[in-house]
């Protein structure tokens, strides 16, 4: 009943890992990132699914040391897998393997408010919505959310833990330390936080060379951050700008959160994924919610948010994925398409913001805006199209 109940509520939503070798990149010029997918497993523990990895790598690389060095992630608590450097020969090779379900290449995909749960269920003074987000509420305490994105900042007010009970004894997941994040981070509402980064290595090389990041499960690009407070942000009062007092929360304020730090620089790498799928299983989430979509459709298995879904649902996780913000653009816009996984549409909301802006005659005229604090205009402005002004790293089309 209690899934049930979040699952409601999650409809409308859409809004260290590995012991191997982390620092292999580049090795042969034809060599590329491929996921092996094995399926289910009877092996007694991790190790053992490891070394049989090895033992399978070690029969298109030569030998098993080869096979260690190449491996990237190794898939053993849900599911059976591996990911790996290899030529396309070498893959052509595993692929024949009876023990092998499919190879593909690991792909890297992209990272696709506070009053969006009242317009979705009419108003907020309603009956009907005030047992949705009051009443039933208290039937969230103990659901699981496990959150795949860009992490969390766990300071922020919507991941306060007051008024949570002890974490549920049923999960199994870690808080992992890292840059700028101890086990303080975690409590009642964070109750684990894990981070990936070999796939994303493997793929584009360093970390930083596209920019400063955090190396731990701390946000350090936003998308992270919004969409759990959107999923499972606690209520907080809000002041914006001259619009008056708001109060923004998530779908599911009491809910908890298991944040698995799998994008950086808006780039999510296949392999980190299919990861963390291992991890949150494991760990036992009742919902995973993922933010993330390729650029199309792909066949199911040769698509890592497919193949880690099936496993999840197969223990009865609900993992709900973004449709994608391709736009109206015909077939093929949605690209989370497998029939496991529950997927969210873009929309639209009831929502417009004023203000005015005052001509040098004195005219004033009202359009769609936030407030410009008085501290920062000095002078007079000319008037602009938007896209004269895009932002570092924006185009043109996109501005406008």
């Amino acid at each position: 009943m209690r899934l049930i109940s979040i699952i409601l509520v999650l409809f409308s939503f859409r809004i260290l890992s590995s012991s191997t070798n982390v620092f292999l990149v580049h090795g042969a010029p034809t060599e590329k990132h491929y996921i092996v997918f094995m399926g289910q497993h009877s092996y007694p523990d991790s190790e053992s699914v490891i070394s049989s990895n090895h033992e399978l790598l070690s029969s298109v690389v030569g030998s098993i040391n080869e096979a260690k060095k190449v491996a990237v992630h190794h898939y053993t608590k849900s599911f059976r897998g591996f990911s790996a450097m290899l030529t396309p020969e070498q893959a052509n090779k595993l692929s024949k393997s009876s023990s092998v379900v499919s190879i593909f290449e690991s792909t890297v995909h992209r990272l696709h408010t506070t009053r969006s749960w009242d317009f979705l269920v009419n108003d907020y003074g309603s009956q009907q919505t005030k047992q949705l987000f009051e009443t039933d509420s208290k039937q969230h305490d103990d659901v699981i959310i496990g959150h795949f994105d860009s992490g969390v900042w766990p300071e922020s007010k919507s991941f306060s833990p007051q008024g949570l009970g002890p974490v549920p004894k049923r999960f199994k997941g870690e808080c992992v330390t890292g840059e700028r994040f101890t086990k303080d981070n975690c409590n009642e509402k964070i109750i684990g936080a894990r981070y990936y980064y070999q796939g994303y290595v493997a793929d584009n090389g360093p970390l930083d060379a596209k920019g400063p990041v955090i190396m731990s499960p701390r946000d350090d690009y936003g998308h992270g951050s919004h969409t759990a407070s959107t999923a499972a942000g606690a209520e907080v009062n809000v002041y914006t700008q001259g619009f008056g007092n708001q109060t923004a929360r998530g779908g599911a304020p009491k809910a908890r959160l298991a944040v698995y730090k799998i994008c950086w620089h808006n780039e999510c790498d296949c392999g980190d994924i299919l990861k963390a799928f291992d991890d949150a299983i494991h760990d036992g989430v009742d919902i995973i919610t993922i933010s993330v979509c390729p650029t199309e459709p792909l066949a199911y298995f040769n698509d890592c948010f497919s193949v880690g879904a099936i496993h999840a649902f197969m223990r009865g996780i609900l993992v709900s994925l973004a449709g994608g913000n391709a736009g109206n653009k015909g077939y093929g816009t949605v690209a989370n398409i497998a029939p496991w996984m529950l997927i969210s549409a873009a929309g639209t909301i009831d929502r417009q913001f004023y203000t005015s802006v005052t001509l040098g005659n004195g005219q004033q005229l009202k359009g769609y805006g936030f407030n410009v604090p008085q501290a920062m205009l000095r002078g007079y402005h000319p008037v602009i199209y938007g896209s004269w002004a895009t932002a570092p790293g924006v185009d043109f089309m996109q501005a406008r």
